[in-house]
Order: C-alpha cells, then structure tokens, then sequence
C-alpha cells in the first residue's frame, strides 16, 4: 500500500506526512517558547509607565472627537422602496456627518393615520444609512434635471401623436 501511496504522489508530500511534520514543528516551537520565558512580551526595561511617557498623544482627541455633532434632525428616508423609515441625522458645521436609526418606531403616523408596530424597531438599512454620501458625493445633483422647453417638446410630441393617429384611421 505504501508502494502505491508514494508511486501516484510522484515526490509530492502525502497529507499523512504534511499533518505528522505540522505536529513535530509545533511541538518544537512550543519546547523552545516555554524555556526562553517568552521573553519579547516583557516590558521594556527602562519605561516604567509608556502610557505616561508615550511621545504623541494629539491623536487621541482626535480619535475621541470624530463623532461628535453641532446639531441633530429627523427625517424619513424613502430610497426607492416601501419602509419610509424615520433616521436621525448628526450634523456637524452644516455637514451630515453619520446616521443612525430614531427608534420611535410605532409613536408617529402616515399623513392616512396609519401607524406601524414597535415590533419594527429598528428601522433602517445601508441606504438609508449612507444617505449622507449621496448628498455631499461628488455625482449628487446640484440643480433640477428640467429640460428647457419642456412645454414644447411634449406639446410637439403630442401633436405628432395625434397626427400619426389620424392618419392611420384615414388609411
């Protein structure tokens, strides 16, 4: 059987052979960990304290400011489906800087005075979530995408409608 096992391989390592190796590799990693004293997690011998002498600590208010807002506001987000859910916006100089779910799902109503169940709670999906990038996205519209003449057009369109109408019935 072993004939045959190493006459398909063709010099190639048997999985058998690959897991027997694994293990002796680990067993002699694990031989040299323990009689060094796992030395590199020590400390550094001559700082007693790095958070108190650490170089460069601007970064953490900067870490601990990125979330925060000037002014905050509700609004419902309808991105081309049925949910109309209602997200809160954090705004900061103007900007909308994140969203995130309102959670009073069930206490407002529909214009009909149709109310949903708190058991909608939370509300809210990625698009509503990254709404934010398609107002201040570099493809968002920056005015109405009204043709100029639009009365013209539609009323030459309508009369050519008409027209080719007419003429069919004449036929």
């Amino acid at each position: 059987m072993a004939a045959r096992a190493t006459a398909g391989t063709s010099g190639r390592i048997s999985r058998r052979r690959f897991l027997a190796l694994s293990g002796v590799a680990a067993a002699a990693a694990a031989t040299t960990f323990s009689q060094s004293g796992l030395a590199f997690f020590e400390a550094a011998p001559d700082i007693p304290n790095p958070l108190r002498d650490y170089p460069d600590r601007g970064w953490e208010k900067i870490y601990r400011d990125q979330y925060a807002y000037d002014s905050t506001f509700t609004f419902v987000c309808a991105p081309n489906d049925t949910h109309m859910c209602r997200l809160r916006a954090f705004a900061r100089n103007g900007v909308v800087i994140r969203t995130e779910q309102n959670y009073d799902a069930g206490t407002y109503r529909d214009p009909q005075g149709n109310s949903s169940s708190v058991a909608w709670n939370p509300r809210g999906c990625l698009k509503g979530y990254t709404v934010a990038r398609r107002l201040y996205g570099p493809y968002r519209l920056k005015y109405p995408l009204v043709r100029a003449g639009w009365k013209a057009t539609t009323s030459s369109c309508v009369s050519a409608g008409t027209r080719s109408i007419a003429t069919s019935r004449v036929r």
